[in-house]
């Protein structure tokens, strides 16, 4: 009955245009079966085109062609229940996705706008899409299935423009000498500092972070494209900043048009983090300490676990040396974001034991030393967000049955001991008081053949400013004030921080 259908309506639309196609049998195929009949072509019924559609601007619905219906239609007949097959024109292997459409040839938005993110990505480029239009023929509750020429449509997808790179201008980079004299004015180029990205395609990873210290209050600060930066005018059109001049959110929305600074209020580190698919940034004041948590620690993500404290060259460089007992994968955490698991850094895929690498700070995989049960530095640069791996020469270091503080404290008396960590080699941990200032030092195993201490003269190390440092054989005694600290120590580097406890 289906089939008796197809053809009469066919033949009846085709003699009342008093025309018809040689051809039109070969292109009547026999169903292969019901309901997956195959397509049939029919005089009269063809699709066009729309003008190429921009999804940025588009509603719910996006129209992307139009069709014409033969004349001399049987009464009671109609054409419904559109939908088009889509291929990307130009990628390789690319399989056909079903949309359906209305009958004025529109599509949703979003389906569209999906299709062609998954094909080619987020980019804001015209794509060249392929497309079968399909339709039912219908009569009395019966459906034939139509088709007619391929057409081919062109859309934009929506998405913001994001550059390959932004950098980082402000009061924040201004510098003085000694005569109070400007030596580099923080708003130019020659100042301004590159955010760090994945290096993968930015409207896959939007996300650009830098970290940054600022030595001055009310701090001014605007970002500027790549594009500016090397085209030699960073003042050029598409500066980004926020709306309100002197806005001193530390989160918020962006613009590149009619941009203004936004404002740091106090001194400090910070670390700031752009998503440019959002245009949204957050700007986080950080301690400048990190631990390591992973498996030497059992992945414990609270205050009582943070007993891997790496040791700061800088407040952007910092390491950790020991031997890497088996996997002892791990990612590290800033003091501030304990317990936050999203916050923490690592690499950029889990299980990386590349010697050098790029360190991620969003979506961070665990990092892994290059060789199992080998002494190994691990060196962060939070600067330039990498990190890398150096083996030691010694791998039989020196092992020491107890490590102690001795000082004024405690006249210069019986050692107060530190603990080795058990699954960190060389590296010990305690939390010490004293209730006034004093003069101490490191020693091991009770004894003052091997001390380590300040570089230069008695207390030139006052460990209520400077916390952290590296000491040195038979170095001169550290000066302490009242009250309560974690201390970090390690054997092979002489690397220590004293951590107050509030």
């Amino acid at each position: 009955m289906k089939k008796y259908l197809l053809y009469s309506l066919v033949g009846a639309a085709a003699l009342a245009m008093g025309a018809c196609n040689e051809d039109f049998n070969e292109d009547v195929a026999e169903p292969q079966s019901w309901p997956q009949e195959e397509a049939i072509t029919m005089p009269g019924f063809s699709a066009s085109a729309a003008a190429a559609a921009d999804l940025a601007t588009a509603g719910e619905m996006v129209t992307v062609f139009s069709y014409s219906q033969p004349s001399g239609m049987p009464e009671g007949t109609t054409i419904d229940n559109f939908r088009l097959d889509i291929t990307p024109a130009d990628v390789e292997g690319a399989q056909a996705t079903k949309l359906t459409a209305t009958t004025d040839g529109q599509v949703v938005t979003a389906e569209l706008q999906a299709l062609i993110e998954e094909a080619y990505g987020k980019r804001p480029v015209e794509r060249t899409l392929n497309a079968k239009v399909y339709a039912n023929l219908m009569k009395d509750g019966q459906a034939s299935l139509l088709t007619c020429d391929p057409i081919v449509i062109k859309a934009t997808p929506k998405a913001p423009v994001i550059d390959n790179g932004y950098f980082l201008v402000g009061d924040m980079f201004t510098v003085k000498d000694a005569d109070g004299n400007e030596v580099l004015n923080g708003w130019t180029a020659e100042a301004a500092t590159a955010f760090n990205h994945s290096g993968a395609d930015v409207y896959e990873d939007p996300i650009f972070t830098l970290m940054f210290t600022t030595t001055k209050e009310n701090s001014y600060w605007k970002i500027i494209p790549k594009s500016n930066y090397d085209g030699g005018n960073i003042w050029a059109d598409g500066v980004v900043g926020v709306v309100e001049d002197g806005d001193p959110s530390l989160e918020g929305k962006l613009v590149n048009v009619g941009a203004n600074a936004g404002k740091i209020e106090k001194m400090g580190m910070y670390i700031m983090t752009l998503n440019m698919m959002d245009y949204t940034y957050s700007i986080k004041e950080v301690a400048p300490e990190y631990y390591v948590i992973g498996a030497m620690q059992g992945w414990n993500n609270s205050a009582t676990g943070m007993t891997n404290m790496l040791y700061p060259t800088t407040p952007m460089i910092q390491s950790y040396t020991t031997k890497w007992v088996d996997d002892h994968n791990f990612k590290l955490i800033l003091g501030s974001d304990i317990g936050n698991w999203d916050a923490c850094f690592g690499a950029t895929y889990d299980g990386c034991s590349e010697v050098a690498a790029a360190l991620a700070s969003t979506g961070a995989g665990a990092i892994v030393c290059p060789e199992k049960d080998v002494y190994y530095t691990f060196t962060a640069n939070f600067s330039t967000m990498s990190y890398e791996w150096t083996k030691l020469d010694n791998q039989e270091p020196t092992e020491y049955k107890k490590i102690g503080l001795i000082g004024d404290f405690n006249g210069w008396g019986a050692d107060f001991e530190l603990t080795q960590l058990e699954k960190a080699p060389h590296n010990w941990i305690c939390t010490f008081s004293v209730d006034g200032d004093s003069m101490i030092k490191f020693r091991a195993d009770a004894d003052w053949a091997v001390n380590w201490g300040a570089g230069e003269y008695d207390g030139a190390i006052d460990l209520s400013i400077q916390n952290s440092e590296t000491g040195v054989q038979n170095g001169k005694n550290l000066k302490i004030h009242a009250g309560t600290y974690n201390v970090f120590f390690n054997d092979i580097t002489g690397q220590f921080v004293f951590k107050s406890v509030e």
